[in-house]
């Protein structure tokens, strides 16, 4: 990926880092909820730009873990893989 790319996604994690929990600081991150009804799993994703999606979850109710990068074809692909 081009160096300006790198630097964008880094700026969105930080931006989840900073904000998640906080539903006004998060708002312009685009973090939706995508775990399925009764999951023990909290499974996001937010986006990058218009194609590519950063998909996370939280473990023990602080920690954020980022899982992949992708388009909206691999993040299904890999939910459906993880669940």
């Amino acid at each position: 990926m081009p160096k300006e790319e790198r630097r964008r996604i880094g700026e969105v994690i930080q931006d989840v880092r900073t904000g998640f929990g906080r539903p006004h600081l998060h708002a312009g991150t685009g973090i939706r909820d995508l775990s399925p009804r009764g999951s023990k799993e909290n499974i996001y994703e937010c986006r990058i730009g218009r194609s590519l999606r950063l998909i996370f979850t939280v473990e023990r109710s602080t920690i954020l873990y980022f899982h992949m990068l992708g388009t909206h074809d691999e993040v299904r692909r890999f939910l459906k893989a993880a669940g």
